[in-house]
């Protein structure tokens, strides 16, 4: 998995969230276990395009910087 941290932005510092989090990526072939199946694989891969383009991340993965 590609991490890949925006300015602004980090990992989130609770480690059994961010375990869990790239164990569902992991099982869900690189891609988002909180996006929209209905969405194409290439927006859904993690980093997914709601992250990379639109500074939003649904699985807290990723969180703002205070």
């Amino acid at each position: 998995m590609q991490i890949f941290i925006k300015e602004g932005w980090m990992l989130n510092p609770k480690e059994k969230t961010v375990n869990s989090i790239i164990k569902a990526i992991e099982r869900n072939d690189g891609e988002c276990p909180c996006m929209n199946p209905g969405i194409n694989h290439e927006e859904r891969l993690c980093p997914c395009k709601s992250y990379r383009e639109d500074d939003i991340c649904h699985c807290n993965l990723y969180v703002r910087k205070n």
